[in-house]
């Protein structure tokens, strides 16, 4: 969403914020307050009228730089009070104040500081690889970067165990649920067990406490803002969990096998659980009836990102002391293209 305006607003005001929005520069979206997330984290800047300022009072979306109120003249001073609460950098009446509000939205689009990047991997069905590859993302990644592995996938064995980490001492998701804005970026990092640069937020071993999206969109919004690189692997069942960590994701990957009954469940699962975000394929050989990855793309409506050729010496390295990537395997190969295409984890 470069240089996109984020319109939270009535119609009242939507062809005065249009006319800033053109005159800015920006290309204007206009979505619902309540369900924004995806786009506030990504939006140049935002602007909200007070109906929508105070439905995102109750939402804990994290505050955000060129965040404006918006207002008529019959606006009073809850208005202001409320965008102050969230952060905003200013008020306007509209439309007396409209080239003051297009002065302030090309501040915003002043070269600033890019954060550091996001990314989500989904496996299409069971055993497909996820954790794999969402290991071997953050271990990319961390050649260069501060790296956060989040674990949202309770059905899975545990990124901590991928890493063979599992018995080193270090927060686990059971000592953060219940938490959500309070949690500290460097205080996080600083607690969490790492392996080779990469932190691990794990569940505890058979630990049946179910995540709290609120706790896990809180604990990922403090890693992004701390700087670090956020890798996320994600299970496949719908729910807040879910759709709070893909609507906060730069990346979206879905990995699938190259047979017939894994291609029908991944598109399944990008049907359940995609909608209209725009994930990319990885699909992984061997290919038993030669079905090709273009082919598989194609069928389940994800464009390819790449293939991944089986590596028969992937299960030993795993098995004896965690995950390790041979610096030309194809497991690094694929890693490297995926941290490349989010523009993290590069020498």
């Amino acid at each position: 969403m470069s240089d996109a305006l984020l319109v939270l607003s009535g119609e009242e005001l939507l062809d005065d914020l249009a006319r800033c929005s053109a005159a800015a520069g920006y290309t204007m979206v206009v979505a619902d307050p309540a369900r924004c997330r995806h786009q506030w984290l990504r939006a140049s800047a935002v602007v909200a009228d007070r109906a929508a300022l105070e439905v995102l009072g109750h939402i804990e979306l994290p505050n955000r730089p060129g965040l404006f109120a918006v207002g008529t003249a019959g606006d009073d001073g809850e208005l202001w009070r409320a965008g102050l609460s969230l952060g905003a950098a200013g008020g306007f009446v509209l439309p007396d104040e409209e080239e003051a509000l297009v002065a302030a939205l090309s501040r915003v689009r002043e070269p600033r500081s890019r954060s550091a990047g996001t990314i989500a991997v989904i496996g299409g069905h069971g055993g497909a690889g996820a954790s794999t590859l969402a290991a071997a993302i953050a271990l990319t990644a961390a050649q260069t970067s501060t790296v956060l592995l989040l674990d949202v996938d309770q059905a899975g064995a545990g990124a901590d165990l991928l890493l063979g980490i599992e018995a080193e001492p270090g927060l686990r998701w059971s000592e953060v649920n219940g938490e959500t804005g309070a949690i500290g970026g460097a205080a996080l990092r600083a607690a969490v067990p790492r392996s080779r640069g990469v932190g691990v937020l794990a569940c505890a071993r058979d630990d049946p406490q179910p995540l709290r999206p609120d706790t896990v969109v809180a604990a990922l919004d403090a890693a992004r803002g701390a700087g670090d690189v956020v890798v996320a692997d994600v299970g496949r069942e719908p729910g807040p969990v879910t759709s709070g960590v893909l609507d906060s994701m730069d990346v979206l990957i879905v990995i699938s096998t190259a047979t017939v009954p894994g291609v029908a469940a991944t598109r399944r699962t990008v049907a359940r659980l995609l909608g209209e975000r725009e994930p990319r394929l990885v699909v992984r050989g061997p290919a038993p009836g030669g079905l090709q990855a273009d082919e598989i793309a194609r069928s389940i409506g994800v464009p390819l990102l790449c293939g991944l050729r089986p590596d028969p010496r992937l299960p030993a390295r795993c098995e004896s002391g965690g995950l390790a990537l041979g610096r030309f395997s194809p497991l690094a190969r694929a890693a490297n293209t995926i941290c490349d295409l989010a523009r993290v984890g590069r020498r």
